[in-house]
């Protein structure tokens, strides 16, 4: 059998955030039945009962927004057509006021057990210019009604913000730290094309904060969170022990998996492939019985190699040389001999005990590595 992960995409928000480039839909209510009929219809054809799942992701969007009854059928479909293992991680978006209780029965009715809420800032001025939906009070209120059902908890929170202050950070642990999840994914904001943030900066509204502040937010994150016993585990993932995301690492650690809904990616068989994001598109083709797929690459070698060692390299644990050198059938060390001696020359990464990984250094010029990898046989 093969091992994969599911990712499962929800493309409906109450609001789209001023700094979202995801496939999301805004004020398509109308949508969301047909949606999930051929999402259904989507995973009786890519079913197969030789695919064993070990984790499923639902993302979005999001997910919370629709009703519950929706993802309750949806998860039951999954597994009457994948074989799906007992106890694994099945995790879901929210956004604070987008759940209720009723929700939350489905949830775990549907055998959910990790709800990762969209938080972002604890800062209602910040919330309100990021174009959020939510005020803190909603946001605490949310987490709780979360904790009294008993899921893992995943906190999404974003620094870097224009005027986002080291007090603004200082005010988000605290509340972190009361808060006690299991889980945080802390993101630099990335300003992406096509998103009301890129508009504004376009119109000279909008402007990064400066480098330096950037930088001094990331590593009192990094310290704080691991005074709270959250261990960083990956560039902006920290996770009490045993709590690390299990189909986030798949992506990470380079493993296979299988996207299903608008826009979903996967990875299986040395192929990438993707869905249509055309929201009539992906409804019309599957009521006709077609999987919507409008994007395939076959990855070749090099580019093979060249993805395991960034996507490795992300973790702060990065990847053992020797696992690289077996499932490549190659020798990493000279191969990439300019990145490693340049790397080990400028404490950019160290190796120890067959394993290469970042330096705290590293993890800030991470770019400075991969620039020098071997790449040639991919241009």
């Amino acid at each position: 059998m093969k091992r994969l992960g599911l990712y499962i995409h929800i493309p409906f928000c109450d609001r789209i955030c001023n700094y979202c480039d995801f496939t999301a839909f805004q004020g398509a209510n109308s949508k969301i039945k047909e949606y999930v009929e051929a999402l259904k219809k989507e995973i009786e054809l890519k079913g197969n009962k030789n695919f064993l799942i070990d984790s499923i992701f639902i993302g979005g969007g999001t997910p919370s927004f629709i009703d519950g009854k929706y993802i309750f059928e949806i998860l039951e479909k999954v597994k009457e057509n994948f074989t799906v293992l007992d106890n694994i991680e099945i995790s879901i978006e929210t956004n604070p006021k987008t759940f209720d209780e009723k929700k939350l029965e489905y949830y775990k009715s549907a055998e959910i057990n990790r709800v990762s809420i969209g938080v972002q800032s604890f800062n209602d001025k910040i919330l309100k210019e990021l174009g959020r939906n939510h005020n803190s009070k909603e946001a605490l209120e949310s987490i709780e009604l979360v904790k009294k059902f008993g899921f893992d908890i995943n906190l999404d929170l974003i620094f870097g913000y224009q005027s986002q202050t080291i007090e603004d950070i200082l005010y988000d642990f605290e509340m972190v730290k009361n808060i006690n999840p299991e889980h945080i994914s802390y993101y630099a904001l990335i300003i992406e094309e096509k998103t009301k943030f890129k508009a504004l900066q376009n119109a000279g509204k909008l402007d990064f904060l400066d480098e330096e502040t950037e930088r001094k937010m990331y590593h009192l994150i990094v310290e704080k969170l691991e005074e709270m016993g959250m261990n960083q585990y990956e560039v902006s993932n920290f996770a009490k022990v045993g709590k690390e995301s299990v189909h986030n690492k798949k992506y990470w650690n380079c493993k296979e998996y299988l996207g299903l809904g608008i826009s979903a990616h996967s990875y299986l068989n040395d192929e990438r492939f993707s869905n249509t994001v055309n929201l009539s598109k992906y409804i019309k083709e599957l009521h006709n019985g077609n999987i919507p797929v409008d994007f395939r690459e076959k990855l070749d070698m090099p580019t093979k190699k060249f993805e395991y060692i960034i996507m490795n390299m992300r973790l702060k644990e990065g990847f053992l040389i020797s696992d690289y050198n077996r499932l490549f059938e190659s020798d990493f060390l000279e191969e990439n001999k300019k990145a490693v001696k340049i790397g080990l020359e400028n404490n950019v990464v160290e190796i120890k005990d067959d394993r290469i990984y970042f330096t705290k250094r590293g993890f800030d010029i991470m770019d400075s590595f991969f620039v020098n990898c071997n790449l040639k046989e991919t241009r």
